[in-house]
């Protein structure tokens, strides 16, 4: 038999074929629950304590029935793994690029793959928390679930780390200090000095006109330290201030902290801060020893 082909012409080329299969009983309930009720089955098997989706008639390890053993799953679980298919092929379910995820439901112990969104490509990673968002028209198969959706609700942003604040760096955090202010912080502090609530005794104080309690303030530091620099997670240890100069009614105060040692030894990290009114004046300064936060597991 001759095996030469020098002389042939191949002709590489794919076909696009049509065809129909019988789910099964398993997988016909599978995928009528998730259409008629928006429901996930799997199912378990109570000899190996395994519990399988997309269900199957029989356990893989040890071959028992489980047609009669049906549970239901959550419709949230976690990436365990993925890809991202960037060539077009015909009958694809969506337009590349796209996720194609590992889903593994809670409560569930086999994952399965589906489309992944609401995350962007560059940041995609395994252990996500997802949540199935169904299909708003029909398709009787597994597109019934039409995509797994990130779960921002999960999601938490801690501020800066230890390892990421640098010398210098520094936030602000500005407000204008009003008649209400004072009132509500007097409730709240139970302070009601006539300094800050009388005028006509604040009058007769070096001051005269009523001031805000300096404590008032100096609080403007708290949405700086716990939500700016270093952010959420930081653990304050200590913050002292010296006033320099009263703080009146109308008064905008931009409270700053200024990151100016990092201590090796405790990974804690002294800051400086300052308080200015509206004329760039100080009013207060002092400064702070915070744990900034640790990355979250």
């Amino acid at each position: 038999m001759d095996t030469t082909y020098a002389d042939s012409f191949i002709v590489e080329g794919k076909l696009s074929l049509p065809y129909q299969y019988f789910a099964g009983r398993t997988g016909s309930k599978f995928i009528i629950s998730l259409r008629d009720s928006k429901k996930i089955l799997g199912v378990r098997c109570n000899t190996c304590n395994k519990v399988f989706v997309p269900p199957r008639s029989t356990c893989e390890r040890c071959f028992a029935d489980l047609t009669q053993s049906w549970v239901e799953l959550k419709d949230t679980g976690v990436v365990t793994g993925f890809t991202v298919i960037r060539y077009e092929e015909p009958h694809q379910p969506v337009k590349p690029p796209y996720i194609l995820g590992m889903i593994l439901l809670d409560g569930a112990d086999t994952p399965f793959p589906h489309i992944v969104k609401g995350v962007p490509i560059s940041q995609m990673k395994t252990g996500l928390r997802v949540k199935a968002v169904f299909a708003k028209k029909t398709t009787s198969t597994i597109r019934d679930i039409d995509h797994f959706l990130v779960d921002e609700s999960q999601k938490i942003e801690i501020g800066y780390t230890y390892d990421e604040l640098e010398i210098g760096m520094a936030a602000t955090f500005t407000k204008t200090i009003t008649e209400t202010d004072v009132y509500l912080f007097a409730g709240i502090s139970g302070d009601f000095n006539p300094m800050h609530l009388n005028e006509e005794f604040a009058k007769k104080t070096p001051f005269g006109t009523r001031i805000a309690h300096g404590a008032l303030p100096q609080c403007l530091i708290a949405p700086v330290l716990g939500m700016k620099m270093p952010g959420l997670g930081t653990v304050a240890l200590e913050i002292t201030t010296r006033f320099r100069a009263p703080t009146y009614f109308g008064d905008t105060i931009t409270a700053r902290a200024e990151v100016v040692e990092k201590i090796e030894a405790k990974r804690w990290v002294r800051m400086a801060l300052t308080w200015t009114n509206q004329h760039g004046k100080l009013v207060a300064e002092g400064a702070a020893l915070v744990i900034p936060p640790t990355p979250l597991s």
